[in-house]
């Protein structure tokens, strides 16, 4: 059962995919050999922070971009494949590819389990952000905007935008940081390479069947266009109350076939009215509040 919201715009997705996505471009485009390496690389780092400076140093700090080098990411782009699995390449009816802790394993089998009965709630109901790393598994449209300084990554889904400051700054100073959806991202271009270090997150979940991660997460990107419809992601998380070692994935979005130019990012208003709160039940579930239309809301049924 999907909770309220979510549905509808899942259907939506779901038809993009069929229109506009031949099943070529769907297909995994690297080896199992060439995953099993960017694990193993990304085990050799104790932090997210000590791997993004590893990358840094191998592009020789980076190349600032300028108005003539700037890459083209333009259209709108849905996720290649996946569903709303974090690891794209999770099979069917299987559990997720991270490793966890034991912890962190039975909490997610016990909402596996509750899924299974029907029961399930999921904090983006009450429109909360998905925040980072769920930002990356999320269905529906996005965009890219790439300036000299900043790249700007604009989900459909709950009006989530990420800034990446490539201009430099580092992180916010340590006493001036405080949990947020998306926190605090930096990043260098090495080339037509965009990589990323995030941190500063809030505790949430990759999807509702998918682990839980805390305020201790943060990541590491690297994303590239890889041919004209196609931006992929190397994606490395660091979550230590959660898991035994960094869960690598490699994200891929692909452009809408679009020569009309009728698709664009819309504002995702999901408390439109007074009817579209959601609570959680005792039972864990999902439910609307009670509906209360008024007399000017809803004039069906009365008599003339």
């Amino acid at each position: 059962m999907m909770t309220p919201h979510y549905a509808s715009r899942t259907g939506l997705a779901l038809i993009m995919a069929a229109a506009f996505v031949p099943a070529a471009v769907q297909a995994q485009t690297y080896t199992p050999e060439e995953k099993q390496e960017m694990i193993e690389y990304g085990e050799q780092f104790d932090t997210a922070w000590d791997l993004y400076q590893e990358l840094v140093k191998k592009a020789d700090g980076g190349t600032p971009l300028t108005p003539a080098t700037l890459p083209d990411w333009s259209g709108v782009f849905r996720r290649t494949r996946g569903g709303t699995n974090f690891d794209p390449d999770q099979a069917r009816g299987e559990l997720p590819t991270a490793k966890l802790t034991p912890a962190a394993h039975a909490e997610m089998m016990d909402r596996i389990e509750k899924t299974k009965q029907g029961i399930q709630f999921d904090p983006i109901s009450t429109c909360l952000s998905p925040g980072i790393p769920r930002w990356l598994d999320m269905p529906f449209m996005r965009d890219f905007y790439v300036t000299t300084g900043t790249t700007i990554m604009i989900a459909e889904a709950y009006n989530s935008v990420r800034r990446i400051y490539t201009d430099g700054r580092g992180h916010v100073p340590e006493e001036e940081r405080y949990p947020t959806h998306n926190g605090d991202s930096i990043g260098i271009w090495d080339g037509d390479k965009l990589i990323i270090h995030t941190n500063q997150l809030m505790a949430h979940y990759y999807e509702r069947t998918q682990p839980r991660y805390s305020e201790q997460v943060e990541t590491v990107e690297v994303w590239q266009k890889v041919d004209d419809n196609t931006i992929e992601a190397d994606v490395w998380v660091f979550d230590p109350p959660n898991l035994v070692e960094p869960w690598y994935t490699k994200q891929s979005y692909t452009k809408i076939d679009d020569p009309e130019k009728f698709f664009r990012i819309n504002h995702w208003a999901c408390k439109g009215n007074q009817n579209n709160d959601v609570y959680m039940t005792e039972d864990g579930n999902s439910n609307f509040i009670d509906f209360d239309f008024t007399s000017e809301d809803d004039q069906t049924g009365e008599e003339e």
